[in-house]
């Protein structure tokens, strides 16, 4: 939003107008904004962390047990990667295929991909020409005051302050507790466009009421109010999303029942959500670990927490004024 805003980015060109390595690859012709809007024919996820793994374990030609220079990326404690590994990866995901076209629209149909996200991360970092965790770090968080919203936890707090994730059995052999949780994420040293972030409820909440006052926060414009307004509309009645952004499905969805069709946000494989509502000025912030202890827990979804909560907060702002003073005098 902030490059769009800037005029440093146009989502309507191609990206590999930003990234020449794209050309002559299957993805030279997507566009940023079908990237956005998950329409780009990108597969979900990707599994590529299989390929560092031997019949017997972790490959030893991508891993150490001790950081050195070969070594700088964290994968887990007592597990650190081959710098290499990060080309690899962008590699693999030039390489990786495509989805099949519906046949009467000739388009790509709607399909959330990680795959994007990554593509994403290249286009802002070949633009800005920094990491993304640096430039969001010096462009956002500080300016915002949020020290707790971070890649890399590990470099900045102690375990203990880090709720755990996963045991993670099947590739890094651990109980994973302040490294990314995301397999392909944590290949690339857990900074990635798709998956990375750490943060508390508070410094979540912040970031939020930015995008809540469409920009603005603390004295200072942080992109054109103009542009969140159409970064969160939808633009295509088979595509539920905004631009980057989740939207309410006609049944809710993720969200509460009575979110105002307005309200985007974003939901997250291990259980988060944050949602914006303008109509009614609310920011709600969802954290959890559905994951822990182990990744097959649906409970979450199944039992929808995180709606019911949400619906409780806008069935309070929709009581009279003095309901709940009363309520509380009767008894």
């Amino acid at each position: 939003m902030a490059l769009q805003s800037q005029g440093a980015l146009d989502i309507n060109r191609k990206a590999s107008h930003y990234l020449p390595e794209l050309k002559g690859s299957n993805k030279e012709h997507i566009v940023i904004r079908d990237l956005l809007l998950h329409q780009a024919g990108l597969i979900a996820f990707q599994d590529h962390w299989t390929r560092t793994k031997t019949a017997s374990g972790l490959d030893t030609a991508f891993f150490s047990a001790a950081p050195d220079a070969e070594h700088p990326l964290m994968v887990a404690p007592n597990l650190y990667g081959i710098a290499a590994l990060r080309d690899s990866l962008v590699r693999w995901t030039i390489q990786s295929r495509l989805l099949k076209k519906r046949l009467i629209q000739k388009k790509y149909a709607y399909k959330y991909s990680d795959v994007g996200f990554d593509l994403l991360q290249m286009v802002v970092e070949r633009i800005v020409n920094q990491p993304l965790d640096a430039y969001l770090n010096q462009t956002f968080y500080q300016p915002l005051g949020l020290d707790e919203l971070t890649f890399q936890p590990l470099q900045r707090f102690t375990q203990s302050r880090i709720a755990p994730t996963e045991q993670d059995n099947a590739f890094r052999g651990v109980l994973l507790q302040g490294t990314v949780h995301d397999q392909e994420a944590a290949l690339m040293g857990g900074v990635a466009g798709h998956a990375g972030l750490f943060s508390t409820a508070n410094d979540l909440a912040v970031l939020m009421q930015m995008n809540l006052q469409k920009g603005y926060y603390g004295g200072k414009q942080f992109f054109d109010e103009q542009t969140l307004p159409a970064f969160t509309r939808t633009y295509e009645s088979t595509n539920p999303r905004g631009l980057g952004w989740d939207r309410p499905l006609p049944t809710g969805g993720n969200v509460a029942d009575l979110a105002s069709r307005n309200s985007f946000g974003h939901t997250g494989f291990t259980g988060t959500c944050v949602w914006v509502d303008p109509d009614e000025e609310m920011v709600y912030v969802f954290l959890s670990n559905r994951v822990y202890p182990e990744v097959n827990n649906t409970k979450l979804a199944q039992y929808k927490v995180r709606q019911k909560i949400q619906n409780v907060l806008y069935e309070a702002i929709a009581k009279p004024a003095g309901a709940a003073l009363v309520a509380t005098t009767n008894r």
